[in-house]
């Protein structure tokens, strides 16, 4: 969150896509919030040069002005997809994917969620965000008759948000190593490595329920599972990722069991996964690490979805060479 209060968008990654999401409360009503996304007239204040036909199915450009070469103007072109005003607003674009604005009555103005789903390459996420929140601050303003002088404009208040964007995404980042780490060490039926993400006093909480606490007692718990057992190997997709306060996060993953000597899954061994992480003296560490089985009782079409989905993580052998 900004120091003004704005929050943050957040990033998810699913299928090799980014949803990007922000929520914004804004100080007028859905009615005139609608003006300023969908006339070109007010658009060029806060977001970019535009052609739009109001409709369904109609199309649009979008021309970004803050570039000093010419040359170098961004350029979105695409489809209408969804057009109901006040409410709905969807781009389907070949720069940033699918736009959408959502607007609902709130106390005193209109809830707005803006989502961009798009083919994001990693390095280009923190600037991406940074774009867009600096954008939805300049809808902000442009709504109180405000326009951005393009002409003169300045990385200086997007800059604000991308170190902001870099420093909670890095965090967010390596909570997933953490993560990781747990993972390979278990597919290496290594108990030290599977331990090594923990804080000293770090509890692991396994698919059946058994408690260990402290690190090395984790350690030595899975060193021992490893010498007595033949262990099945992991696959594991990370759902979501987000701080909860000063230097705390929560993720959430699926995870799914491949036995030993087979090519695919144990269905019933299928487990969502939890991770609690406290960053102290700047390091990340795992303090709660739980695996619950994705049982899912009386839905058995979420069940079979989540194997689908993570049977296709399965690294395929390589074909033979020729």
């Amino acid at each position: 969150m900004t120091t003004d209060g704005t929050p943050d968008g957040t990033a998810t990654h699913s299928g090799g896509r980014t949803l990007l999401r922000f929520e914004r409360r804004l100080r007028h009503p859905p009615e005139r919030v609608w003006r300023a996304l969908t006339d070109p007239a007010e658009l060029s204040a806060w977001l970019a040069d535009a052609d739009l036909e109001p409709a369904a199915g109609g199309k649009f450009e979008l021309r970004w002005l803050n570039a000093a070469d010419p040359a170098e103007q961004a350029v979105a072109r695409g489809t209408v997809t969804a057009f109901d005003p006040p409410r709905l607003l969807e781009l389907d674009s070949d720069l940033h994917g699918v736009l959408r604005w959502e607007l609902a009555p709130a106390p005193e103005g209109t809830h707005l969620v803006f989502t961009s789903d798009v083919r994001l390459p990693g390095e280009y996420l923190v600037q991406t965000m940074a774009g867009w929140h600096v954008h939805l601050d300049y809808l902000d303003e442009a709504l109180d008759g405000a326009a951005v002088d393009w002409a003169n404009w300045t990385t200086a208040r997007w800059q604000v948000h991308h170190d902001r964007y870099a420093a909670r995404l890095g965090a967010l980042e390596a909570v997933r190593g953490l993560y990781r780490a747990i993972l390979e060490g278990w597919n290496a039926r290594d108990g030290g490595a599977f331990a090594a993400p923990f804080r000293e006093d770090g509890v692991c909480i396994g698919f059946d329920g058994s408690l260990h606490t402290g690190r090395a007692e984790i350690a030595a718990r899975m060193a021992e599972v490893f010498a007595h057992h033949s262990t099945a190997r992991y696959v594991a997709a990370v759902r979501d990722v987000r701080l909860v306060g000063p230097g705390a996060a929560v993720l959430h993953a699926v995870a799914g069991m491949v036995p030993p000597g087979a090519s695919d899954l144990n269905p019933g061994a299928n487990a969502v996964q939890t991770i609690t992480a406290a960053q102290l003296m700047g390091e990340w560490r795992v303090v709660l690490f739980q695996s619950t089985p994705a049982a899912y009782h009386g839905r058995p079409e979420e069940a079979a979805a989540l194997t689908a989905e993570l049977r296709a993580l399965i690294p395929q052998d390589p074909p033979p060479a020729p």
